[in-house]
């Protein structure tokens, strides 16, 4: 990854974020630090902006859409129970129907308002909480990337290498090179 255009192109930010003055606080010092960084240590810059987007699509899968009219997507206890289900079963197949049957809706209408409610399917919200869990680990542990797929559902490291990239921008073994670097630089300090 070359430059900050391609990093914003892999990263999108599908939503504005809110007013959390904490969490803008915590992106707005990521990206001064990425923006500092950027002329002596592109790396550290990259894993500071891939912080700060990070940040703001989780502030946008969990935003409150109370303002919303009733009905039209997911509630804060749903999406608490999609949460809790889906990291219970993080190593199994989850399907769209698993998840609409643990709300008690058809997997037509389930799929119509968690689109409506992420901005994305179930399957990639799904997908990216696999991720998530697999950084996670790949950060706490030395395990091979083939175990950690398979920890995290993927049927082979292929697989979780391209949605790894699809969520990231970078492959799993440079994002946890870069992050390996990073940690101990600050280690050192």
């Amino acid at each position: 990854m070359g430059s900050l255009r391609e990093f914003r192109a892999a990263v999108p930010c599908l939503h504005p974020v809110g007013h959390d003055p904490q969490l803008l606080a915590r992106i707005a010092a990521l990206l001064g630090e990425a923006e500092m960084a950027l002329q002596d240590d592109t790396q550290n810059a990259y894993a500071c902006l891939e912080q700060a987007m990070e940040l703001l699509r989780q502030a946008n899968a969990y935003r409150d859409y109370g303002a919303r009219h009733a009905g039209s997507g997911l509630t804060h206890w749903q999406t608490r129970r999609l949460d809790h289900y889906i990291s219970q079963h993080l190593a199994a197949a989850i399907r769209t129907c698993d998840l609409a049957a643990q709300l008690n809706l058809s997997s037509s209408h389930f799929s119509h308002v968690f689109k409506q409610t992420f901005g994305i399917t179930p399957l990639a919200y799904v997908a990216r909480k696999r991720i998530e869990a697999a950084r996670e680990m790949m950060l706490a542990t030395d395990q091979p990337l083939t175990q950690i797929a398979h920890a995290h559902g993927f049927c082979d490291q292929s697989h979780f290498t391209r949605t790894f990239r699809r969520e990231t921008g970078l492959s799993p073994l440079m994002w946890r090179q870069r992050c390996t670097t990073k940690t101990q630089a600050a280690a050192e300090s």
